[in-house]
Formats: structure tokens, sequence, C-alpha cells
């Protein structure tokens, strides 16, 4: 009896279970017909977990098989997307979306139950619009570094780039070279504001330094530079015509030598013709300074090109034409501590290519020769005492072999001028002259004429000429004048002469000499003819005067008849 209650027990559990199952089923096929297809799957899929009858397993089995793949794949491609994203797992991330585009290409062009449940699974797990806000948003955080300025280098710029480039096109535009082309314009964008902002603020080297660097990072990212290129081109260009326009040819070197590190990127741009270009034509304005004697300006533009160009050999050779130009630069470099305030110096004489005469403040006195690129040969002397210099030149007519003669005019305590002169001979400098005087000059060779000098022949014109070792010395006094007769003076106008007179009377500042006296028997009257001296010595009357002077001017006096006659002027220069 049990036994049987037992299993009449069973057998209505198993009833009730199979009436479930059933009704199960047909609600399942029911939502399956309503296009309810996520919620069909579910039925059937309890349906199928009710085993208490086999009553449509097969049908139940069938729509499984083809639901439930769907369901259990977009779910776990929505969990694992969710767990990537918040891991910053971007390369899995991509692996899901991959995963979630391949089935729904398979879905969407597969039957329309599969079609209509892969719809129903975005819908419910919101895949779509999830994936969308991920990328997005790495999107706009890696868009964000650039357009901020906050990568430090090419690495970031780099990782940036391969982030970017990972997102999906679609998240980009629909567009096909959407992607491409944000892409491109935002590195570019980025780019040019750093080397802008470089251009403005930073230096040359700094600006081909972020020049150089950028053309490396688009070269690794594979970007176009070509707007970089003129960008810089135009920049640079500027920078080095500013350099020129303000003659600052060193400022245009050194920038020039810089920006040729970029010449392997921007082949054929316009700043490398022109720096060629400049370089060769200042190059040939410093040789035409050269050559001109303009020697310091020359010197400075070589000194200038040197980044570009190697210009210590002109450097040199300007230096070496300037030292012959002007030798008393040598003389200087050879005497740091001396002042040289009279100098002369003269080409191509005495065997030398240039050679140099100079008095230092403290009396020395210097003859330098250069010849060739040989060095300067410097004779030395000096001057006795503390002589205020008036004029130094080279005077060979002193010489009696034509050796170099420093010829010197100096202050004098007793005359106007202090001749000295010194010849230069074997090495060695000597005195040969050292005379005080009012003038000096020469009637013939090694002839000199001495006006008053102190000593000998003082208060003549005398006669200096060498002695046996070449110094001169006083010979003889010079005579310039023509001894005559008083009463012939009507015969040397205008000429030096010299007489003995007897002065009568004083008239007109003068002395009055009478020249001849005759009895005029009509008028009753002694007629004389007179000569009048005039000059700076006081005359006594009726005194005899040896006089030296010339007759070159009338003039009108009052004879003792009280009549007025014209009579000759005698200019005396210096009464014996």
């Amino acid at each position: 009896m049990l036994m049987l209650v037992i299993l009449l027990g069973l057998v209505s559990t198993k009833i009730v279970l199979a009436h479930e199952k059933i009704d199960t089923y047909n609600e399942a096929v029911k939502l399956f017909k309503s296009g309810e297809l996520v919620a069909a799957e579910e039925k059937f899929h309890a349906a199928k977990l009710n085993v208490s009858v086999t009553d449509h397993n097969k049908d139940i089995n069938f729509m499984l098989s083809i639901l439930s793949p769907i369901r259990e794949v977009m779910e776990d491609l929505d969990e694992k997307a969710a767990d990537y994203n918040e891991g910053n797992d971007l390369d899995n991330l991509i692996k899901i979306y991959d995963r979630w585009k391949e089935s729904e290409k398979k879905w969407v062009s597969g039957t329309n139950v599969q079609k209509d449940m892969y719809g129903e699974m975005v819908a419910l797990t919101k895949l779509d619009t999830d994936m969308k806000g991920y990328f997005s948003t790495i999107k706009k955080e890696n868009l964000d570094k650039l357009m901020n300025e906050t990568a430090n280098d090419v690495s970031e710029e780099e990782e940036i780039f391969t982030v970017l480039n990972k997102i999906p096109a679609e998240y980009y535009g629909s567009r096909l070279s959407a992607k491409t082309e944000a892409i491109q314009s935002s590195f570019k964008n980025y780019y040019a504001a750093k080397i802008n902002k470089m251009v403005e603020t930073g230096t040359v080297s700094s600006i081909i330094d972020e020049g150089s660097r950028q053309f490396s990072a688009l070269r690794i990212l594979s970007l176009d530079s070509s707007w970089l290129e003129q960008t810089l081109d135009s920049n640079l260009l500027r920078i080095v015509k500013a350099a020129i326009d303000k003659k600052d040819y060193g400022a245009f070197a050194e920038a020039a030598n810089s920006i040729k590190k970029l010449e392997a990127n921007m082949n054929g741009a316009d700043v490398f013709a022109y720096i060629e270009k400049t370089t060769s034509d200042l190059f040939v304005k410093a040789e035409n300074l050269t050559e001109a004697n303009k020697y310091e300006d020359a010197i400075s533009i070589f000194e200038a090109l040197k980044p570009l160009k190697d210009t210590t050999e002109s450097i040199a050779s300007a230096n070496l034409a300037w030292d012959k130009y002007e030798p008393i630069r040598v003389l200087k470099r050879l005497y740091p501590g001396k002042e040289f305030p009279n100098v002369i110096n003269a080409k191509n004489k005495w065997g030398a290519d240039s050679v140099v005469a100079a008095i230092s403040k403290d009396g020395g006195i210097y003859f330098g020769k250069l010849t060739g690129e040989e060095a300067m040969v410097v004779t030395e002397g000096s001057i006795e005492g503390a002589a205020s210099i008036n004029k130094l030149a080279f005077n060979s007519n002193f010489s009696t072999s034509n050796n170099p003669v420093l010829y010197i005019e100096a202050k004098s305590t007793e005359r106007k001028h202090h001749y000295i002169a010194y010849e230069v001979s074997g090495g060695s400098m000597g005195k040969i002259l050292d005379v005080e005087a009012d003038k000096l000059t020469f009637e013939s060779e090694q002839v000199l004429v001495v006006d008053n000098p102190v000593g000998q022949g003082e208060g003549e014109l005398a006669y200096f000429e060498p002695d046996g070792s070449g110094e001169y010395q006083f010979s003889s006094i010079k005579v310039d004048y023509v001894d005559i007769q008083v009463t012939d003076i009507a015969n040397y106008y205008g000429e030096k002469v010299r007489f003995t007179a007897f002065a009568d009377t004083v008239q007109n500042g003068g002395a009055l000499v009478t020249l001849s006296e005759t009895y005029n028997n009509s008028t009753g009257l002694w007629e004389k003819t007179y000569l009048l001296l005039k000059g700076d010595s006081d005359f006594t009357i009726y005194e005899n005067y040896t006089v030296i002077g010339t007759f070159n001017s009338y003039e009108d006096i009052t004879d003792e008849n009280g009549e007025s006659v014209r009579v000759p002027v005698f200019h005396v220069e210096k009464v014996e």
C-alpha cells in the first residue's frame, strides 16, 4: 500500500512538472514568435532544465543552439570590455572590439533570427554605447596631451600616436579618411605650436634642435613633414637676412652654421641657397677690403665667417698685409709697454717690403724692417734729453752711402728748430746731425745750409758737411751778397749787397746817405741824390755803417731845400 502511495506521488509530481515544461515551452514559442528573442531564449533554457518529460526537447535544443551563443558571446564581450577599460588595457580592449565586430558581421549577415537576437543583445548590454565611450575617452585624453603639449619626448609622442592609431576608425567619423586626417592634423598642430613658440622666443640653436627632433619624429610616425620644412625655411631665412641687414656677420655665421644641420631634412630650401651666396659675397667683400687696406674690417668679416668657412689662411694673409701697411703694429707687439707718439713708415725701401721708424715717449728711437713673412728686424737708439718732437721723416740725402736716415725736427730753446739725424747701418744707429738753428736746407748733395746755428756760424748762413765718419760739422760761412760801392746801388735793384756808407741825417724812420752832390749854376743851389737806409737797427748820424741788405723800393722825402724828392730805399738785414 505504501509503495502504491509513493508511486502515485511520483506520478503526480511528474505530471505536474510535465505540464510546467509544456507551459514554459509554449510561452517560449509565443515570445519567439512575437520577436522577443532574449526572453524566449531564457524560457527555452528553463524548459530544457525541466527533465521531467522529453517532449519538445528537439525543438528546444534547436532554438537554444541559435539564440544562446549570441547571448553568451555578447555578455562575455560586454563584461570583458568593461574590465579591460577599467584596467587601461587598450590592447585587450581592441581584441574585444575586433571579436565583437567579427561576431557582428556573422550575425548581421546570418538569419533574421540571429540578426534580431544580436540587435536585442546590443540594446540589452549597450555594448555599442560602452565601446564608443571607452574609445572616445581614450582618444580625447591623448589628443588633449597634444593640445596641451604635455608630451615630453619622442617616445611619449610615439606612444600617443600609437594609441590614436589603435582606436577604431569609426570613432573618428564616418569618412574613410577621417581617422588619418584627424591624427595628422592633431600632430601637425602640436608640432607647429611647438616650433612657432620656439621661433618667437627661442634661440636659433633651440629652433634647429626642435626642428631636427620634429623631422625625426615625423619620420618615425610616417607623417608628412613638408609643412615643417616650409615653416623652418621661411623663419630661418628671415633670421639670417635680419643679421645681414644689421651687418652682424658673426650672428649670421653662427645661425647659418646651426641651420646647416637641417640640410639633410630640407634639401633645396631657399635658406641654404641664401647662406651659400651670402657667405661667398661676404668672403669677396673681405678680400676687397683687404685690397683697399681696410684690414680691420676685412679681418672682422673673416673671423665672423669661421663657423662656415676655414678663413685661417685669409686672416693670416690680411694680418701680414696689415703689418706691412702699418708696420708700427709689429713694433707695438715687440714692445708692448711702450707708447709711440711719432711714427713714419715707407714701402719697398732699403731691401724691405715695409719699414717703420718710431720714437717712444721715453726717448727711444726705433727702425724696423719687414721682408716677406720674416720677423721684423729692429735697430734701436735713443735721443738724449727730453726732446719735444715736431717732425720725424726718412731722408737718405743725409747719408753718404744711401743708408736709412731718420730725420728729426725738435723744439729748441735757443733757435727756431733743433735738427737731429740718425743713420742706420750694419745693425746699429748713429747720430750724424745735431744742430740748433733757424733753418736748414740742402744746397747740394750732402751740403747743408744752416741759418744762424748755435756755435760756429752763429748769426750767419753756415755750411755743414759730413766729416770722415759721416757726421755733419760746420765747414764755412755762406756768403750770399755782393760787395759794392754805395754809389753803384742803382745797378743792384733786388740783389743782396754789402757796402759801407756815411749816415748824414735821419728821416722817414731811417738814415739818409748822400750819394752825390752837384751845384746848379742856374738855380744857385746844391743838388744831391740820396739813399735811405731802413731796418731794425738804430742809426746814428755822422757815422759810417757797413750794411747788408737789398734795394727794392722807393720813398718820397723832403730834401734840405724843402723839395719833395723820390729816393731809393735800402732794406738793411744786418749791420756789421
